[in-house]
This record gives structure tokens, sequence and C-alpha cells, in this order.
């Protein structure tokens, strides 16, 4: 393991946990729209620095107290087998080989420590931030108005195919729009990660069960991911040649130039992106991601994001989800997010007895994953029977994809809460850099 990836990491990094960075420099004009060029009377103020712009925040979704004392640590890792790439015959990649620097399974401690990269460095250049509310959707039809903030590097040069990066709840409770902006200014200029455009995107109102926030985030399907390639990037674009004109915004549809990241339910949907549809998107970053039940009756998947990493009845030896074998077609990748008869059966038997469906249980797919949870998660001490036991659920997706040779990195973090912002902002610049490692930009 490289000392390069453990400094970025945050073992060194200056003390104490701040609160959201408030500098949003370059931040241009501000307009409302539909999602498809519909006017709207919403519009957005630029703000001073404040998280966010919508919403409150969920009681299950947000602890930043920046976790417990003890040293600030890494263990050495756990890695599995390395991935099976042959088994990706069935996708196009124009990835390079990214190496197995940063896979695995870690501890860390407190007392956390935000990284540099949020502080603004000398002489770096600093992007542009865009502002824009999308009014409607049709692929969400009940969807209030959200709000949008759209980085674009410094870097960037209009016209060129941009890598990109989708947030979860973008503009509302973890101000991640107002602190990330400065991480990837940092990381651009240094040549940590490409010059990938920032969309931060508001999510659609309430939480949990029954809200159309839950609605997005907690359904297990490729439906967001939709979402976000057919309405949310394509009206990015679209607004970026009037409030950008010099860098209006054209991105890449090279799945391995496009990622998702999200804390607790957002992280769900972050994941729920790349698993359903790889063909949109491939690289993922989640903290306490809500892979656990939280879904209505009569979804196709009772016990929700749960599924991913265990069926009942569970086995406490080993994982037995659909990232350790699930049923597929037989004719290739999925390329929709309808629910189809291929998606939903759970055992070997149901999957062959339909027809043109296959039992997958040795490939994986093209995806790269780092995610997190605290040791102090929502439902910590829960029993498996409840599937609400967000630490558990997050090691037992990090099993999963250990057992079956993925490329990921897992943290344990002790003493850390709900999408703990101690953890988050120690370690985000190295789940980035590591995310992004391997990507070859595509004319």
């Amino acid at each position: 393991m490289s000392a390069t990836f453990f400094a970025l990491l945050g073992v060194a990094c200056s003390d104490g946990v701040v609160g959201f960075a408030g500098a949003r420099g370059g931040e241009t004009s501000t307009t409302a729209i539909g999602s498809a060029g519909n006017a709207s009377a919403v519009a957005i103020g630029a703000g001073t620095g404040a998280p966010g712009s919508g919403g409150t925040v969920p009681s299950d979704t947000l602890d930043a107290s920046g976790g417990s004392g003890g040293t600030s640590s890494v263990d050495t890792p756990e890695v599995g087998p390395q991935p099976n790439d042959a088994s990706r015959v069935s996708y196009d990649s124009s990835a390079g080989d990214a190496g197995s620097d940063g896979d695995g399974m870690f501890t860390i401690a407190g007392p956390y420590k935000v990284a540099p990269e949020y502080t603004r460095q000398a002489g770096v250049p600093q992007g542009k931030i865009v502002r824009f509310a999308i009014a409607s959707s049709t692929i969400y039809p009940k969807a209030p108005s959200r709000n949008v903030a759209v980085y674009v590097p410094a870097q960037y040069k209009a016209g060129t195919p941009a890598p990109v990066m989708v947030f979860q709840d973008g503009t509302d409770f973890y101000g991640f729009d107002g602190s990330i902006p400065t991480v990837l200014d940092n990381l651009i200029a240094k040549g940590g990660i490409p010059p990938i455009v920032g969309v931060f995107a508001g999510n659609g109102g309430g939480d949990a069960v029954g809200s159309e926030r839950g609605l997005e985030y907690d359904t297990v399907s490729g439906l967001y991911a939709e979402w976000a390639d057919k309405e949310l990037l394509p009206t990015v674009e679209m607004q970026t040649k009037t409030l950008l004109p010099n860098q209006a915004v054209t991105f890449t549809h090279d799945p391995e130039g496009r990622g998702s990241m999200g804390g607790s339910s957002g992280g769900a949907a972050s994941f729920s992106m790349v698993w359903w549809r790889p063909d949109l998107f491939r690289r993922v970053i989640t903290f306490s991601g809500t892979y656990v039940t939280q879904v209505p009756a009569g979804s196709p998947f009772p016990h929700g994001a749960w599924i991913y990493h265990d069926i009942d009845p569970y086995d406490a030896a080993a994982p037995n989800g659909l990232i350790m074998a699930h049923c597929e077609s037989g004719t290739g990748p999925k390329t929709t997010s309808v629910v189809e008869p291929c998606d939903t059966p759970l055992s070997k038997a149901t999957c062959e007895a339909i027809a043109g469906c296959a039992w997958n249980a040795d490939g994986i797919k093209p995806i790269r994953i780092w995610h997190e949870s605290g040791t102090n998660d929502n439902g910590a001490t829960g029993a498996p029977s409840g599937y609400r036991n967000f630490h558990l659920a997050n090691q037992r997706m990090a099993l999963s994809f250990k057992a079956k040779g993925y490329h990921f990195h897992y943290d344990d973090a002790q003493g850390a809460g709900h999408v703990d912002m101690g953890p988050l902002r120690q370690t985000l610049p190295a789940a980035l850099t590591w995310l992004w490692r391997g990507y070859q930009s595509t004319p």
C-alpha cells in the first residue's frame, strides 16, 4: 500500500472537524426551468455558504459529531480474490488497469481530521458553479421543483466529453454543494482525478417510506439512473449553454466516465445506479448507505436494498444476496430500468424456470465502489432479522464484494455515527482519487 494513498486517507491532516466550508466563489447567475425546458417561477439564490437550500435533515440521516476518541489509523486491508475481468466480456470498457492499491476492508478511528483538500490552496484554479431549479419531471411526475448546482472545473474545455459525478442530496442537508467543489479544485489541480463536472442534485423531498425522496432513492431498480441520464444531465447541458457559455458542458456517454455519490438513502440510490445500469454509470461512493429495508409494501424486493447482500434465510457465515449471485437476462446486459421477469428471482431454480433467464453466480459487474459505515451507525445493535442494522448491512456488502473479487474499498469507522462528517471529510479526497483511478478519457 503506497504512502501517498494513506496520506490521502487523512492520517496526517490538520486537526479538528469543522463546519461546512462556505466558500462559493466563482458562482454565476441563477435560473429555474422545467425538466423539458418548461418555464418555472422558482429561482434559486446563490447563497453565502450555508449548507444547501432545500429540506430539513431527516431523522435517520445525519450525525456530524466527528466520531469518538483514539488515534486516527488504518488497518492492513483484507483483500479478496482479484477481479475476474474475463467475466466482463458482455460489457464494453474503456478503463485502464486501476490496480488493487487501496482495495479491501479497513478500520479507521478518530479523532477524525478534515483532509487538507477541503481548504482552498494558493494558486489552484477555481471552477465555476451555476445553479438552477428543475421544476418538473416525466419519470418522477409527483416530484416538486428541485435545486441543482453544477461545478465546472477551470480546466474543462467546452465541447469535450466531460466525466461526471452525480451527488445525491447535493443541494440539501449535507452541504455537498458548498464544500466538495473546493476538494475537486485541489484534486484536479494536482492530477489526482480527471477534470470531472460535479452535478449536485436536490432530492424530491421528505424522507423514508412514502416520501418522494424515498421513492427515488430507496427503490431497488435502475429508474433513478435513468432519470439522471435522460432528464438531469441533458438539463445541465442545456442550462450551461446559457449560464456558462464559454464552458458549456457536454457529458461523456462512456459509463466509465460517470460516477455517483450519496449518504444514507442517497448512497443506496448511488449504488443502485451502477448495479442496475452499468451501461450508464460505473463508479460509486457511499457513506452509511441505506442497504436496509426501507421500501413500501408491494415492492419487487420487500426488504429493499438489504437484498443486495442477504436474502432469507440469513447465513451468518457468508452473504447470499444479489451481489453473490443473481438472475439476469441470458441475452445480454440490462439496458432498461423496467423491472423485468429476470430481475427478481432469488434462486437458481426459480430463475432458470423462466424462459430467457440465466443464473449468474460467477461473473461480476464492471463497477468500482468505495463505502463507509460507523460502529455507531443507525441500528448498529439490531439483529439481522430486523433488516435495519446499517453497520451490519455495509459490512455484509463489503464481504460480498470481497468474496466476488470486486474492486472495492470499505472503511469501518470506529465511533462514527450515521453519515458522520468526521470520516467523510477525512476520507473523501482519497475516495475520489481511488474511484477515478484507471479512467481514460475518450474522444
